[in-house]
Formats: structure tokens, C-alpha cells, sequence
């Protein structure tokens, strides 16, 4: 039979034997200390017995106005107590969160356009309610955003996974169709754009950013055996507005982004005129915080604000 190691028995006591311990050192007596907890005088004198046992020390000695804690009782006091403290602190129930006086910070990993529609929104909730609450916005790193959750270095991602992983939790934010953007005054084009004028003019796209949109439109493209013309590569869709308004290009970008772009550039928003998917948004978060006030607070006040955008 395999020997018990004594220093891993030594630390065979539960957190009723340390409930004990600080009762009979705030009453210095067993009766006391056992009408204090709702316990019976002789299973808080076996408390007191296995507390000596485990400690090897008296703790509590017999006086003349009570009992008298040894300088070892004493001296294991204060950490018994702070290790008491933890261990309820452990199980506690998870504390009500207040916006108002939190000071959390929330990472948020989402697309450009995303995160440009939900700021002005997201700000003005933010000094309504919570003044003192931080929010970082990463860019979006779809490669990365699963290990990111699990670790803990980032607390929400905002994109679209089609089957995300089993730890992850979701909820659906938002479509939204792609248009075309084409400048005011286009010496082609004028309130709506035709198939050859889509396939044969060429477009600016965006190199890095937006890769789900702009495969959609090239695999429509690709499907009518065409091939979009791409002459311009830009790496965010301010620039992308920018070349547009200057020139005679076409862009493609989520509607919504589109729209708010056209009133900062001389724009114009048409349907694309060949079937081309919608774009999808959702937040997706960790199990490890489902439960957490903080962060179920974050998620409806992030759901609330898409619905109006």
C-alpha cells in the first residue's frame, strides 16, 4: 500500500475547520464559539481537537478568564483568517456589476467599418452609463481571435465564423448587402449600374481589409466567367471613397458603411447588379465569461446598439 505523504496530510482540513478556528479565537471559549456557528459543544471541541492535531500546537489553553491562544494561535490567525476570506471570495456568488462605477476595460477585435458605425453610438452610451468603462478596438485578425478568447487577450471578437468552435458563445448583430460606390457626376454612370458597366470599369479594392467582401464579389464575377478589373489596391476604405470620388473607379462595401461614408465624400450608393451574398455580423464570445455581469452588460449594450444602425 502506498505511504501517505504527512506533508500532503497536514493539509487535509476543510473550510469549516478554519470557520472554527476564527470563532473559538473571537469567542476564546468552546460554548461560545459553538452557539456562534450552530454547532453542538462537543463537534466544536473536536474541531478544536483536529485544529491541534494539525497544527501540532495547543492553540487554546485553559485560564483563569478563558481560554488563552498560544503564540502559534495567534501567529496563524491573521493568514487563516486572509485564507478564510479567499475561500469564501471563491464561492461568493458573482457581485452585481455597476456600470456607473466601473472602471473595466473590454477588448474588442472587429472589422474597419464595424467598429465605425458602433462608435459614435457606442461613445455617447458609454458617457451616459458608464463613464469610466475603456474599450480597445483590435483589428481584425480572424486567424488569431480563437486563442485570443481562450487566453483571455481578447474578450470579444465581431465578424463571422460560419461554424465557430464549441467554447464559443454567439449572437447575431447584423446584415448588410454590398454596394457599389461610384462618384457624383460618373460620365458613365448615373442612379443605377448595369452588368458591363460593373464588370467592365475598372474597380479599387481594398488589399487587406474586407477579404469576405471582396471574394464575394470576385467569386460572382468568376461565376459568370468574367473577371473583375482591378486597378487600384488600397489598404483601408477611407482611401477607397477618396479614389473614388477622384476618379472614375468602382468600389464595392458593406451598405451601411457606404451610406455613412457618402455624407464625408461626393458618392453615390447603388445595388450591385449581380447576386452577391450579404455580409454578416456577430459577437462571439468565451464560455469562461458567459455568466460574467460585466460582460453580459457589454454584450446586450453592443446587441442594442447594432439594431439601430
Amino acid at each position: 500500500m502506498m505511504e501517505i505523504d504527512s506533508a500532503n496530510n497536514e493539509l487535509n482540513f476543510d473550510l469549516q475547520l478554519l470557520r472554527c478556528f476564527e470563532a473559538l479565537m473571537a469567542e476564546r471559549s468552546v460554548s461560545r464559539a459553538a452557539a456562534k456557528l450552530e454547532l453542538s459543544q462537543p463537534a466544536m471541541s473536536h474541531a478544536l481537537a483536529r485544529l491541534r492535531t494539525l497544527f501540532d500546537d495547543p492553540l487554546l489553553a485553559r485560564g483563569r478568564g478563558g481560554m488563552t491562544p498560544t503564540t502559534r494561535a495567534l501567529g496563524l490567525e491573521p493568514k487563516l483568517r486572509e485564507a478564510l476570506s479567499a475561500a469564501y471570495r471563491l464561492v461568493e456568488k458573482r457581485s452585481v456589476f455597476f456600470p456607473a462605477e466601473s472602471r473595466q476595460e473590454f477588448t474588442v477585435m472587429t472589422a474597419e467599418y464595424v467598429e465605425y458605425l458602433l462608435l459614435p453610438r457606442l461613445i455617447a452610451r458609454l458617457q451616459e452609463e458608464a463613464p469610466f468603462v475603456r474599450v480597445t478596438f483590435r483589428s481584425a485578425q480572424p486567424d488569431r481571435a480563437l486563442e485570443w478568447l481562450e487566453w483571455g487577450e481578447l474578450d470579444f471578437r465581431i465578424g463571422w465564423w460560419p461554424e465557430s468552435a464549441p467554447a464559443l458563445r454567439a449572437k447575431r448583430l447584423m446584415r448588410d448587402p454590398l454596394v457599389c460606390v461610384v462618384r457624383r457626376g460618373h460620365p458613365v454612370i448615373a442612379g443605377s449600374i448595369t452588368d458591363d458597366q460593373f464588370m467592365g470599369i475598372a474597380h479599387v479594392v481594398q488589399n487587406e481589409r474586407m477579404k469576405s467582401a471582396r471574394r464575394a464579389v470576385e467569386q460572382a464575377v468568376l461565376s459568370r466567367h468574367r473577371q473583375l478589373q482591378v486597378q487600384i489596391k488600397v489598404q483601408d476604405a477611407l482611401a477607397l471613397c477618396n479614389v473614388v470620388a477622384h476618379s472614375d473607379l468602382i468600389g464595392t462595401l458593406p451598405e451601411r458603411f457606404a451610406r455613412a461614408l457618402a455624407t464625408k465624400f461626393p458618392l453615390q450608393v447603388l445595388p450591385i447588379p449581380i447576386a452577391v451574398p450579404e455580409i454578416r455580423q456577430a459577437m462571439y464570445w468565451h464560455e469562461r465569461t458567459h455568466k460574467e455581469p460585466s460582460h453580459q452588460w457589454f454584450r446586450n449594450l453592443v446587441s442594442d446598439l447594432a439594431k439601430k444602425l
